[in-house]
């Protein structure tokens, strides 16, 4: 018997009322209105777990609007055909880009538009979680897309105003633009204190190798993440005499495989080896918080600048663990996400010019390592609460229009 059917049968008091509208779950959409696309290759990629945390978010606002639905390039007709499948129903089909999933292939940059050449129908929105990084070729080869797409989403306020020089979009398309900033993929409902122990006393470590500092680091490494810095700004602290030890959590790009022999054996030239622990990537939330919460400090020397748009960041900055980071290079930035602001602006956070040296992170990490008893971690539930909301009312908006 299902939950209906058995309320339905039990006896009910007299004065039982039914519950105030509010109290009520949203009612599930009859069909879905948006179909998100993304990759289901098992690689690190960020702009996934965004995508499916967002998916979870509009569904809790409203049921079964949003299909997230996998495709991938290696089969270019189908995906096309299921773009334009989810156009000729009437519904908006939603691209995230870039997607790590998906490589270098170049038929993402151009399925938007040949999903359009066979079907007036429907909408195409894509939302841009990079446009000034972006390489040349790849840059070009989504010029496609960015003709065909009727309405574009940006993670931060920088990435949108840099796209308003671009002649492929029509300028009135271009302002309306909306920037939705996306909220951290790691969300931990608990640390259990007793794991942060057990590693804290593992990355220690004894004897000649007992470290004085845990320097740690969250995030897919890749050329802007400044993977080097990490290991030189490590070599830059035992030469001021303390015995630091570095934490990567993450990995390198699937689609580079040489970058990681590439760093570790940096490491080896440098010296740092034996004070590295790299543990990749940790699938399970719960681990993972608990292993970058044995860090003393934070680093994330993100070559242009910490942003909103930055999941890594967002998610060490729940941990009430110093931080040091880049500039921002907008001074407002973080004006519309008040705790995020606060963090960058705690005595415990250290800001660094993005192309500064290795001993100034060094010295960085000193200064604010000893501030631990006034860092804080920050509550960013809000923020997908409020991105399920923008993308709802940017949907409404873009089917009407």
């Amino acid at each position: 018997m299902n939950r209906s059917s058995a309320l339905a049968a039990a006896p009910r008091p007299r004065a039982e009322r039914a519950p105030p509208p509010e109290w009520r779950a949203p009612a599930p959409a009859a069909t879905p209105g948006v179909v998100m696309f993304g990759s289901a290759r098992p690689v690190t990629c960020a702009v996934m777990d965004y995508a499916r945390r967002l998916h979870e978010a509009i569904e809790l606002q409203r049921p079964g609007f949003v299909r997230l639905e996998t495709i991938e390039p290696q089969r270019p007709l189908a995906f096309v055909g299921a773009i334009a499948e989810a156009l000729r129903a009437g519904r908006i089909a939603h691209m995230q880009l870039p997607i790590e999933g998906w490589g270098n292939s170049v038929v993402p940059g151009s399925a938007l538009l040949g999903a359009r050449a066979l079907t007036r129908r429907g909408r195409l929105a894509v939302t841009l979680h990079e446009w000034t990084s972006l390489n040349s070729l790849r840059y070009l080869s989504m010029i496609p897309d960015l003709v065909a797409t009727d309405g574009f989403i940006f993670v931060s306020p920088r990435q949108r105003d840099a796209f308003q020089r671009t002649p492929w979009v029509k300028a009135a398309r271009r302002a309306a633009s909306p920037v939705i900033p996306i909220g951290p993929n790691i969300m931990p409902a608990w640390i259990d204190p007793a794991k942060v122990q057990a590693e804290r006393v593992r990355l220690k470590g004894s004897g000649a190798n007992r470290a004085d500092l845990i320097v740690g680091f969250f995030g897919v490494l890749y050329a802007s993440k400044r993977p080097d810095l990490l290991l030189r700004t490590t070599r830059a602290l035992h030469e001021r005499g303390v015995k630091a030890r570095l934490l990567v959590c993450g990995d390198f790009l699937w689609d580079k495989p040489h970058d990681r022999e590439a760093f570790l054996a940096l490491a080896r030239d440098i010296g740092v080896i034996d004070w590295l622990d790299f543990r990749g990537r940790i699938d399970d939330e719960g681990d993972l918080m608990a292993t970058l919460s044995a860090s003393d400090v934070f680093l994330l020397p993100y070559a242009d600048g910490v942003s909103l748009r930055r999941g890594s960041f967002q998610a060490v900055s729940q941990i009430a663990i110093p931080l040091v980071t880049t500039n921002p290079e907008q001074a407002d930035e973080f004006a519309g996400c008040p705790p995020l602001k606060r963090k960058i602006e705690s005595a415990a956070t250290a800001l660094c010019a993005a192309d500064a040296a290795p001993e100034v992170f060094a010295e960085a990490i000193v200064r604010v390592a000893s501030r631990r008893d006034v860092a804080f971690g920050v509550s960013l539930d809000a923020i997908w609460r409020e991105a399920a909301s923008e993308h709802l009312a940017f949907y409404d908006r873009l089917a009407g229009g």
